[in-house]
Order: structure tokens, then sequence, then C-alpha cells
């Protein structure tokens, strides 16, 4: 059993800095995190990864240039999932290593496993190889992160249907792609298959999207050129 002052469950924005400011005030401080490299669902499924997937996209797609070369102008020809999954893989194992180093500069110690429970001051973790480690603080923060809700009445396979981390995954570039919920996410991957020369087709059960964003922005979006979208009732 293990005692310390700070237990932080999830290594993501929120228990990093959690972590390393209380690491910068003299604390003991472990993060328990589930994955077997920090940096939670920004690092992983969120953020820097479509971030990343993006700018790959438009650069080997040469979009940026198109507006001079016209449209037809493309950086490569052929782009296949494995030339994002390559750019991907490098970014996120540069981010992986800054967080480590940034962990280890600040005497925060990191374990890998799943955490749960015992009582109000204790947490097991169970590790990878079956192990069990048990810690104890008077002070534990949950920060989670969240993951994509999935209907136990839709048929995920990882392939065909998939959600929006497991399309980080995807082994080839679709042909055609529906989206299903013009929300932030589901714009943004659009977007950026639709710039891959994907069909794609954006489904909403409202009759707008992204209502926070200027209407002209939202006009460019559901272009007939660009992407197609429809507004239908989900069930």
């Amino acid at each position: 059993m293990t005692s310390c002052d700070l237990i932080v469950i999830g290594s993501g924005p929120a228990g990093k800095r959690a972590a390393i400011q209380a690491a910068k005030w003299g604390k003991s401080v472990y993060v328990i995190e589930e994955r077997q490299s920090v940096g939670g669902v920004t690092v992983h499924t969120g953020t820097i990864p479509s971030k990343t997937l993006r700018e790959t996209v438009l650069n080997l797609s040469g979009w940026r240039e198109r507006a001079f070369y016209g449209r037809s102008y493309r950086v490569k020809d052929d782009i296949t999932a494995e030339d994002l999954k390559q750019r991907l893989d490098m970014t996120l194992t540069h981010e992986v290593d800054t967080l480590e180093h940034q962990f280890a500069r600040n005497n925060v110690n990191i374990v890998c496993g799943y955490a749960s429970f015992v009582d109000a001051n204790t947490i097991q973790v169970q590790m990878a190889d079956g192990k069990e480690q048990t810690f104890v603080s008077n002070r534990i923060l949950i920060a989670t992160g969240t993951q994509p809700h999935r209907d136990e009445s839709i048929p995920f396979d990882g392939e065909y249907i998939v959600d929006s981390d497991e399309i980080l995954g995807l082994k080839k570039v679709p042909g055609s792609l529906t989206v299903i919920g013009a929300g932030v996410i589901g714009v943004e991957y659009a977007t950026i298959f639709s710039t891959l020369d994907v069909k794609v087709t954006l489904v909403e059960p409202r009759d707008s999207m992204l209502d926070f964003i200027d209407r002209e922005l939202i006009e460019d979006f559901t272009h007939p050129t660009f992407l197609a979208f429809s507004s239908y009732a989900i069930s």
C-alpha cells in the first residue's frame, strides 16, 4: 500500500495540470492512467489526433494550393489510411514523450492501470499484467475525460460503423461516408474526409447546425460542391 498527498485518476489536460501544480507545491502525487501511455482523450482520441489528421489531409491533398493550381491539384494522388496513420503516430509519440518529461521533471509518479475505489480514501489499481496496487490519499481527483455515446441498438463493428474515436483507426479511406450528428466533431470529420474527395453526407435531426457560428460559414459548409447536409429525424 502506497500513501501520498494526491491521487489523480486520468492524465488528460485537467489531471496533468492538477498533478503538476500539486507537485510544485511540494506534494507527493500519483497519476493513475488506464491507457499504457499518458495524455488522455486530448492526446489519443480527441483534439490532437483530429487536428493532426486535418493538417495532414490539407497538406497531402494540396487543398490550400488549389485556389492557385486548380481544384484537381493534389500533392499526393493516392492518399491512403497508412499515410494518415504515419503522421498521426509521429505526432502522438512526440506529445506523449513531452508529457512524460513534464511529469518526470516535476516528480509526478505515473501508474498505468484501471483504478477503482475501495473506500473514500483508497484506490485499487488493476495493472495490465494482472497485478494489483493499492494507493491511499486524503485527496483524490477524478479526471477521466469523456467517451462517445454508443447506443446498444447501433451495430458498431469498428470497420463500417464507427464512433468518433474509432474513425482514427480506419484501415482504408472510404469511398463514401455518412456522419450522423452535425456538432463540432461531426462537422470536423465530415470536412476532413470531404477534402480527401470522399462523398460525405452529414445527417442532423435539427434544421440547422453549429448555431454559434456565423451563417456565412455554415453556408460554405453546406455548399453542394463541399458536402451534403440533410435534416432528418434520427431514430
